[in-house]
């Protein structure tokens, strides 16, 4: 399977400073693993090039009076301490820095270059990791993204494909609200976001009631997790869940985003997955895409915030990509890149690609019935999925 990968040195230049969790070091050392795995070398995989997103393309999504602030802030010298909390920027989750307009463009333009590596070309698959930026709104920025480049390759296809069907799989530990927002009233977009629980983390949002409005109705779909679930528990309902979803929409193309702080040592979201799981959840999209989705699959990055994590787990989904199994130990060489850089005494370097959720035995000990109440929740989403949601998709009432 032809694999279109996306990667420009440039990418670093989306950076808040010093001490936020969306680091260029988690860019950098996930491209270093594949590089060190030999992946970006593989007979089948292609290295994409890209160009800054261009203004019509942000306008699409994003409101005038937002790019024309973003463009006027670009030209700062120095990162500013300025809030701006109308557009969502300032102190927090989006300082300010030199050049963000230039970088969102570039991380827009990573993820349109991806969108028409998949028209172009039979059967592909594309991955740009640093995009995955969902959470931006038309007006503001929100949760460490400027520009929503999921929305703006999405209405880039829409725009040079009329009518296109494309279904939007989220798989971040946080609700994908922008995306689901910017498209709730839109049939030819159905978002489908696993994610945990709104009640428990930001953005508070992404309820099993929150199903799309007008002809959109029925084409917004959430599935919120406990937190902590393991899994056995998400992989269940996954693999029960998204192929009848990919079955009853039949889209031209799903777009996958590939966020792993869903992963039990992630320090800002509270479930349970390992690497292990997450590669896993990767197999079931990878497998099903052939069979539903017209055998096009774009995937984009997303959360993680444990380093070690996201270079692995993305390294592993590019494997799955390219048809390739890497394997046991993790390369000497980048472990040794890795112990360079990573100067965060919070979290403990990985010693094996594999892992597994090292608190379940713990956690099970302290509350026999804890994985019982786990398994209860997702029961009752997918029964409702099952009897409620998935029907709607295959006879939606105008």
């Amino acid at each position: 399977m032809e694999t279109g990968f996306v990667y420009s040195e440039n990418f670093n230049q989306y950076n808040f400073g010093e001490g936020h969790p969306l680091t260029p070091l988690r860019i950098e050392l996930t491209y270093s693993l594949m590089k060190a795995y030999n992946l970006l070398s593989h007979p089948q995989i292609q290295i994409l090039t890209p160009k800054p997103a261009k203004e019509e393309d942000i306008l699409r999504v994003h409101q005038k009076d937002y790019v024309e602030k973003l463009k006027e802030l670009n030209m700062l010298k120095k990162p500013s301490y300025m809030a701006l909390p109308e557009y969502g920027l300032g102190p927090g989750d989006n300082p300010i820095f030199p050049g963000m307009y230039d970088a969102a463009l570039a991380v827009s333009g990573a993820s349109i270059t991806a969108a028409d590596y998949i028209m172009q070309n039979e059967k592909t698959r594309a991955f740009n990791i640093v995009g995955g930026l969902h959470h931006s709104m038309p007006g503001m920025a929100s949760g460490f993204c400027i520009f929503n480049d999921i929305a703006i390759s999405i209405k880039y296809l829409q725009n040079k494909y009329p009518n296109i069907r494309i279904m939007y799989l989220d798989i971040d530990a946080h609700h994908g609200d922008g995306v689901q927002w910017i498209f709730y009233d839109d049939p030819n977009v159905l978002t489908l976001s696993f994610h945990q629980d709104g009640r428990t983390i930001f953005p508070g949002t992404g309820h099993v009631e929150e199903t799309g409005k007008e002809s959109g109705k029925g084409y917004s779909l959430n599935f919120p997790m406990l937190p902590g679930t393991i899994d056995s528990v998400y992989l269940q309902a996954f693999e029960k869940i998204v192929p009848q979803v990919m079955d009853a929409y039949r889209p031209d193309l799903l777009l996958l985003q590939s966020g792993v702080d869903t992963h039990f040592a992630d320090p800002i979201t509270n479930m349970g997955l390992s690497t292990e799981g997450q590669e896993k959840i990767f197999k079931i999209v990878q497998e099903n895409t052939p069979k539903y989705c017209n055998d096009k699959l774009f995937a984009v990055g997303g959360g993680g915030y444990n380093i070690g994590v996201v270079a692995r787990t993305w390294t592993m989904f590019l494997a799955q990509m390219l048809g390739h199994t890497i394997s046991e130990p993790l390369p000497k060489s980048w472990v040794k890149d890795l112990l360079e850089k990573w100067d965060d005494s919070t979290e403990e370097p990985p010693s094996l690609l594999r892992d597994r959720n090292v608190w379940i035995e713990e956690k099970q000990l302290k509350d026999p019935y804890w994985q019982d109440d786990l398994e209860f929740h997702t029961d009752k989403i997918v029964e409702k999925f099952e009897n409620e949601l998935i029907p709607k998709i295959k006879n939606p009432i105008n």
